[in-house]
């Protein structure tokens, strides 16, 4: 009979594959939040220690100027000297919650009527109806971009937060409607012949039995919705002139100028700019996991 030694109370070889698994994990976390990490000490340093070639990757001399700037520039005027793009910041965050917010709200509203019928129905067509709206993803942004910037000129809509929201459902809701019609048919089948049989209708089934059941996958779809459209740039960029429509990436893109970049502004722009859709990541995490398991599980 063989001798089986062990390491630390397991098996050397289960060892060492538990050491792989946690070894790549740990390289993994630091690959995805590395650049994130660089980012929030780059915000903490005067602008020549960051552009010095000898620079450290940590703070030898901390500098709140920026994001001073850029939380209370609001309150100021030109002859403070505070940049423009530092004093509309706060603002265009604003817009981008709006924005985001009316995505996320609107896609949802639309998004779960509009996916019951793919998942519980069978008609003809319905399969294709299905890649079609998926398919109509694939057009390129930026071959859309002057056919949209026309219409909306032509309408009198430019330079309003109601054209980026619509724009923005336009090619976010195909996603939605696809995410909530695979969470649908995770739901039991029986369920909803119950509701039938005691006299629901199927506007009545969806609204007191699916519905209600499908709340973690709304959640984890309104919050994906939310996700892409607040990090909108380039239908923001053409379509809005002012400060009254101006999102938190354009006003980030204004420090760059022919004439300077103000690097550090840039940085700390974008950390404030995470701040939003991460803590809403947090806050609804555990309908976001249980949300896109479940429908992953029979979708």
């Amino acid at each position: 009979m063989g001798i089986t030694y062990q390491i630390f109370g397991m098996r050397p070889d289960k060892l060492f594959n538990r050491l792989l698994v946690y070894g790549g994990s740990v390289v993994v976390l630091f690959y995805i939040l590395g650049p994130f990490l660089w980012l929030v000490s780059s915000s903490f340093q005067p602008e020549q220690n960051l552009l010095d070639r000898d620079g450290s990757l940590f703070p030898t001399e901390w500098d709140f100027t920026a994001y001073r700037e850029l939380l209370t520039g609001f309150l100021y005027d030109a002859s403070s000297g505070i940049p423009y793009q530092a004093r509309i910041f706060l603002r265009s965050m604003l817009n981008s919650l709006i924005v985001a917010g009316g995505v996320a709200v609107l896609s949802i509203l639309i998004g779960s009527v509009a996916a019951y019928p793919l998942a519980r129905m069978k008609f003809k067509g319905r399969n294709f109806l299905m890649f079609f709206i998926l398919g109509t993803r694939l057009i390129p942004a930026i071959a859309l971009a002057v056919p949209f910037y026309l219409m909306v000129k032509a309408v009198g809509m430019n330079d309003r937060l109601e054209t980026l929201i619509v724009i923005n459902l336009s090619f976010i809701l195909p996603y939605v409607i696809w995410l909530l019609q695979a969470y649908y048919r995770s739901i039991p089948m029986e369920l909803e012949e119950a509701a039938r049989i005691d006299g629901c209708s199927r506007l009545g089934t969806l609204f007191r039995i699916i519905l209600p059941l499908s709340l973690p996958g709304m959640v984890s779809t309104g919050i994906l919705a939310f996700l892409l459209s607040w990090g909108d740039f380039f239908f923001a960029l053409i379509l809005t002139q002012s400060q009254s429509s101006f999102t938190s990436t354009v006003v980030a893109s204004m420090f760059a100028t022919d004439v300077d970049v103000k690097y550090v502004s840039i940085i700390c722009a974008g950390v404030l700019s995470v701040i939003p859709p991460v803590s809403f990541a947090l806050i609804f995490q555990r309908y976001i996991m249980s949300g896109l398991l479940s429908g992953a599980a029979k979708g």
